[in-house]
């Protein structure tokens, strides 16, 4: 801030106003930092105090509206749970789209659960060629840089903090239906249509679907009145004189508020010539369903020396210890409660009844449970429980990792410096599953068991040469040059056993049968070299240029080497003599680069060549064709433009918006192959074009800014379109249908493909669908509606999940000691197909439940409705089509703090530097399309049954001394 003179008063007011020179941030750059006015490329930064503040124990879904230009997606509320991070869109097909992660510089390999929130002093993420060429080979997608917290010269300092509170479900279950009379009517009435369907008149469709209603539910009838006369054949109205006996709510019985507690101490300082930082955290987050949380322990020192005037060196260590449980939440699977739990109709118990209503009980006076076999047999997930699974299955995993790095910095020649950094990234796991005797997918084998041992070793090194100079104070120019290798390789050892003697011990020891055994190792390697130039004429002009050439062990010694560049300018505009009057203007600065990135990261070390594996053939060796090679693959490259503008305007309203467009090519596609050519049935090959390009604005407005008043606003939104430019040769150039996707030049990648929905016929309750009308000649000459998606028409529909604007925004408060923040995140457009929806509007399939819109079907008294008639198991009645497509619009309440730190009149006697008290919410309300429907699960479109985000609240202190 600038120096200001004020006069001696009572009472003083001081608004705070900025020096340009003086707030010439240093920001985090590839191999180094720069000023931010020098900075060509394009970033965006979130400071570690903003990361802190998100209860997450993954600090990837910190970044959610946090900048604009990148997406999160999360597929999953498990504590530990990593959410993926997509910058300026989709960039590849087949290969790895995500971004790299570099932490203290050097690539991570790791989940960032491992990293505490507490020890990160930014994220800044690169996002233009200019800013990420540099890393080459594995930059095309983008790059998160993590710094993490340092020592600083001066007195010691210690900062504590606790937090502890509870986690809940973020976003509630779908309205689906919770009565069983609702449900018994409504499956009488599906069995009813489908018998006059067949012919029968109303009267003996009506007496045919009451005498098989319970039958069709396997056994299971609610009431105290018997099966044939539960529902009314003539009304469809339940007996009147039926009494419920039991009912339970699945969702209800699993889950429940959990505990979570954090707890964290760092110590820093330093001298003139030494500076340390050390931390240890403990974490333990319980989530809302049973036998899901994560323990974490962390450490870290980090210590730098300046040894002489010439020789600096310094280490850091971090080690951390990660403890999982994890449900099985896997897709469609029984097993899992978010699938079993939404999609069971509520007629079936968690629990075993009687035949007066009352709780069955075990010997030890426990309620027995019901896995749908004894008191009935269920139509869906018979032999399955997933409460009493999750409640006795295993599926731990422990995860023991240690991060060191070292350098040595030499300085010669007065502007030369020269240095030396290694790191070594090693990560050890235990994971261990246990499937349950006691009943579900192990119960005839009496329990299942699986073991893994694996082990990850990656090593890192860099040389970097640095020169720096001078010329007439005006002529600034510096110079990198620099050599990278990578080194990593992977080992694991599983087996899986059956037949266990104690039904909770899953040690492999206690198993009787050695169903499955195997073992495995793979290794990677990456050399680059690169130089950087950068220049700057008395700070106005700027430009930068560097050259990266990388050869990766995934391609065949012929194609291995691949080069990659950038350029970029920027000028500062408010430098230059005609801008001395505008002094309303605190710093504009234009600026632009094009440069190419490349991706090798096809999940497979040894893509060029072709891969089998040794199998049994009765106790004979045998070998799998389990992979084919490509000796001809190569880098996947992409070109990237960036143009944009900064500003800082009356020391108030600062911003940034940029364009950008990103071309892809020679994607890493897996190619699949006719079936004639026999297995493996796909190959990669280097294919095709692709293209975003968008705009991005960031801005950031000082509404107040004075010593007892601060209020900030802020705000990050961004547009691209994503589009194909070019297909595979041999695929059909006016485009081909791949699942629910249609992929067409100018279209984009995720163009959905899929039958037109055309409403419901009013005299029937068909559902109706679009068909194309064809001539003689098989030409296309009209549309028409059909009642079979056997006679209807697939189309391509013009919509993808790709949002028409997405982004974030927040305000902070400061006054008189208290705090208040608030951060947003949003997505306004895009199409996401809602499976759970789609699953909860079928026509009618035994066992399984509907969402309350059923009840807005087509009846004779309702004719006029976009529901069909319900007919059991009805394909064309209860077909997906294009009605599923839900608009993927939403609004997160992403955190709230709210926060009191004592006045350090109160606290200075006790040698107390800061005392502050807050509560804090994360994920504290989604509003999206419709209950239950999460559209941030998936970037591609298609939402599932996946376990739900979680929400939490916690009271906090933090001191500081």
């Amino acid at each position: 801030m600038q120096t200001q003179e004020v006069a001696i008063k009572p009472s003083v007011k001081v608004t705070m106003k900025s020096d340009s020179e003086m707030l010439d941030e240093v920001m985090v750059v590839a191999y180094g930092t720069t000023k931010k006015s020098s900075f060509t490329g394009s970033a965006s930064s979130v400071r570690g105090e903003k990361i802190a503040k998100m209860q997450t124990s993954n600090v990837s879904k910190s970044l959610e509206g946090a900048m604009a230009g990148v997406q999160i997606s999360q597929s999953s509320g498990q504590p530990g749970a990593s959410a993926d991070i997509y910058v300026r869109g989709i960039g590849s097909i087949s290969a790895n789209r995500k971004a790299l992660i570099v932490v203290d510089g050097v690539p991570y390999e790791g989940n960032l659960n491992q990293i505490a929130p507490g020890d990160i002093e930014s994220m800044t993420v690169l996002k233009d060629a200019a800013a990420n060429s540099l890393y080459g080979a594995r930059g095309a997608n983008g790059v998160v840089l993590i710094t993490t917290k340092k020592g600083k010269s001066g007195k010691v300092k210690v900062v504590f903090e606790n937090r502890t509170g509870i986690n809940m479900r973020g976003v509630p279950s779908y309205d689906v239906l919770d009565s069983p009379q609702e449900y018994y009517e409504l499956f009488w009435e599906a069995i009813r249509n489908n018998a006059l369907s067949s012919g029968m008149s109303n009267l003996a469709a009506g007496q045919f679907a009451s005498n098989n209603l319970i039958k069709e539910l396997g056994g299971y009838n609610n009431y105290n009145v018997a099966d044939n006369v539960l529902v009314d054949p003539i009304s469809g109205r339940l007996n009147p004189n039926a009494r419920l006996m039991y009912h339970d709510d699945w969702l209800e019985e699993a889950f429940r508020p959990g505990m979570r507690q954090e707890n964290s101490i760092a110590l820093s300082g330093g001298t003139e010539k030494t500076s340390y930082y050390a931390s240890l955290g403990y974490l333990y987050d319980n989530a809302y369903t049973v036998n899901s949380n994560m323990d974490r322990i962390n450490a870290r020192v980090k210590i730098d020396q300046e040894v002489n005037s010439w020789f600096k060196t310094g280490f850091n260590l971090a080690y951390s210890n990660v403890k999982t449980n994890s449900p099985n939440v896997g897709g469609t699977n029984y097993s899992s409660i978010f699938y079993f739990g939404q999609q069971i109709a509520p007629i079936y118990p968690v629990y075993m009844y009687d035949e007066n209503g009352s709780r069955i009980l075990d010997a030890k006076g426990n309620p027995r449970y019901d896995y749908g076999t004894e008191m009935g047999k269920r139509p869906i997930g018979a032999n399955a429980h997933p409460i009493n699974q999750q409640l006795n299955d295993i599926r731990k995993g422990t995860v023991d990792v240690i991060n060191a790095k070292a350098y040595a910095e030499f300085s010669f020649l007065k502007d030369f410096k020269f240095t030396v950094n290694a790191s070594i990234d090693n990560f050890n796991t235990r994971t261990i599953s246990f499937q349950t005797p006691i009943g579900g997918d192990a119960l005839n084998v009496n329990g299942r068991g699986t073991t893994e041992m694996s082990r990850y070793f990656v090593l890192n090194t860099n040389q970097l040469l640095n020169w720096s100079h001078t010329y007439a104070n005006v002529h600034n120019v510096e110079l990198l040059l620099g050599h990278e290798t990578k080194k990593d390789r992977s080992e694991s050892l599983w087996a899986q056993k059956e037949n266990f003697l104690v039904p909770d011990n899953p040690e492999l020891d206690n198993a009787a049968k050695l169903s499955d055994a195997s073992s495995s190792a793979a290794e990677y390697a990456l050399e680059g070299m690169f130089a950087q130039i950068k220049y700057n004429y008395d700070e106005k002009y700027y430009f930068s240029a560097s050259y990266r050439r990388d050869a990766s062990s995934r391609f065949h010694p012929d194609h291995r080497w691949g080069s990659f560049w950038s350029v970029g300018g920027s000028w500062r505009i408010n430098k230059e003599q005609f801008m001395s009057d505008a002094t309303w203007i605190n710093d504009l600065k234009i600026k632009a680069s094009y440069g190419t990135q490349g991706n090798d990261n096809i999940g497979n070390n040894q893509p060029y060549k072709d891969q089998y594996q040794v199998v049994s053939n009765d106790g004979a060796i045998g070998i799998n064709y389990i992979f084919r090679g490509n000796k001809n693959i190569t880098w996947e490259k992409s070109n990237n433009f960036n143009a944009g503008v900064e500003f800082r305007l009356w020391d108030k309203l600062s911003g940034n918006i940029e364009y950008f467009r990103k071309t892809t090519w020679d994607l890493l596609y897996y190619k699949p192959l006719p079936p004639s050519q026999g297995v493996p049935a796909g190959i990669y090959e280097n294919t095709m074009r692709m293209r975003n390009d968008g705009i991005e604005v960031e801005l950031n407005y000082d509404v107040f800014n004075t010593n007892d008043f601060k209020w900030n606003i802020s705000l990050n939104a961004t547009h691209y379109k994503n589009q194909l430019l070019e297909l595979p040769a041999d695929r059909p150039q006016d485009g081909w249908a791949t699942g629910n996707y249609f992929r067409k030049v100018g279209k984009p990648l995720y163009n959905y493909y899929d039958y037109k929905y055309a409403g419901v016929d009013p005299e029937t309750g068909d559902a109706l669908y679009w068909a194309d009308e064809l001539d003689e000649n098989k030409n296309v000459i009209g549309k028409k509606t059909v009642n079979s998606t056997s006679l209807a028409t697939r189309y391509e529909l013009d919509k993808s999940p790709i949002p028409t604007l997405y982004g974030g925004f927040s305000t902070n408060f400061e006054f008189m000691g208290f705090d208040l923040a608030a951060s947003f995140a949003y997505q306004i457009g895009g199409w996401v197909y809602d499976s759970l929806y789609s699953g909860f509007m079928s026509a009618g399939k035994p066992g399984d439940n509907w969402h309350k819109d059923i009840l807005n079907r087509w009846t004779p008294e309702n004719k006029y409705t976009d529901v069909p008639r319900l007919q059991l198991s009805s394909m064309d009645q209860g077909c997906s089509a294009d009605r599923n497509l839900t608009k993927a619009s939403y609004l997160s309440l992403r955190n709230l703090t709210f926060g009191y730190s004592l006045p350090k009149r109160w606290i200075s006697k006790a040698k107390i530097e800061k005392l502050r008290f807050y509560l804090v919410g994360d994920n504290m309300f989604l509003l999206s399309k419709r209950r239950g429907f999460d559209p941030r699960q998936s970037i591609t479109g298609d939402t599932g049954y996946n376990y739900s985000a979680m929400r939490t609240v916690s009271f906090g202190i933090n001191l500081e001394f």
